[in-house]
């Protein structure tokens, strides 16, 4: 997740009981200011990233490593082709796939 001072943050829920989230931040600032982001799940150990700016309609690509705290390694692959002017912008899958690579 990001926030309004542009850090970036994982979230983790447990699957058992007492499921309270367990939240680490990853970059404290100068993080992008994405409204949205949407991940999958890439490679032996990585999540690929889409950030998604609504001001501007426009969105970009990293590849982010295994979730480490502030060592995470975040790659930028650049800005993706395309206009992403709708409201609201998920990811849909199947809870039998596999799941992000986090902590």
């Amino acid at each position: 997740m990001t926030t309004r001072g542009r850090a970036l943050y994982t979230v983790r829920i447990p699957l058992t009981s007492p499921m309270r989230p367990v939240v680490k931040v990853v970059r404290s600032s100068t993080w992008q200011g994405f409204e949205s982001l949407i991940s999958s799940r890439c490679g032996q150990s990585g999540t690929l990233l889409l950030g998604i700016d609504k001001a501007t309609g426009s969105g970009h690509l990293y590849t982010v490593g295994q979730a480490a705290g502030t060592a995470t390694v975040i790659r930028g692959l650049g800005k993706v082709p395309g206009a992403f002017g709708d409201p609201v912008d998920l990811r849909w899958a199947d809870y039998n796939g596999l799941p992000l690579y986090g902590e």
